[in-house]
């Protein structure tokens, strides 16, 4: 019996995977507003019913979207940062490998572009705050390690720290034929951000 339910649960696991994959490809190559569900779930080879089972409605997919492309986004920037070999290289590799993540057609239409329009400011910066938190104290845990570190409230200084990142990556998505020398801005603003946060001799 146990089997049979892992195998169900299984089953609507990898649907669930396909319907999302299929939103986010759509999304990414048409929009939300142009989107239909039916197409999405044709896409996904489900029925609309079958789509309807696992997400509410089309506001919904774009969330679990936005969701499930976060994890990947900090997954990159995650396994730059454990190349470093200084708490400096840390975040030059981390804001890289973000930057270059903001960039991917998917992450910047769907992630930047439609989610705080279509989900709204405060659930957009909710949803990225639940999966960016971690790695900005994991950054700051470094700096107090080799005791760079002032003293700061260390929660206080990654909120806003990840709200500075976060705004930069917005900026660098929509920035058009300027998105090269805005990244270059926002890293050496960034780094000028981190740098006031060192302990002062």
């Amino acid at each position: 019996m146990h089997g049979m339910k892992s195998l169900r649960e299984e089953h609507a696991q990898s649907t669930r995977n396909a319907i999302l994959e299929a939103a986010r490809r759509i999304f990414a190559s048409q929009g939300y507003d142009a989107a239909s569900i039916d197409e999405i779930a044709a896409a996904a080879r489900v029925t609309s019913g079958a789509l309807y089972h696992h997400f509410r409605s089309k506001r919904e997919l774009m969330r679990a979207g936005c969701e499930a492309l976060e994890p990947a986004l900090k997954e990159r920037v995650a396994a730059a940062m454990s190349r470093a070999k200084s708490s400096s290289q840390t975040l030059r590799l981390a804001l890289r490998a973000f930057f270059d993540a903001c960039l991917q057609d998917d992450i910047r239409s769907v992630v930047f572009e439609q989610a705080p329009r279509v989900l709204g400011w405060e659930e957009w910066r909710r949803i990225d705050a639940e999966y960016g938190i971690g790695l900005m104290l994991d950054l700051l845990s470094g700096m107090r390690g080799a005791q760079q570190l002032g003293d700061y409230d260390d929660q206080l200084a990654a909120t806003l720290f990840l709200a500075a990142v976060s705004e930069a990556g917005l900026q660098i998505a929509l920035g058009g034929r300027r998105q090269s020398e805005l990244r270059r801005q926002a890293e050496r603003i960034l780094e000028a951000f981190l740098e006031g946060l060192h302990k002062r001799p």
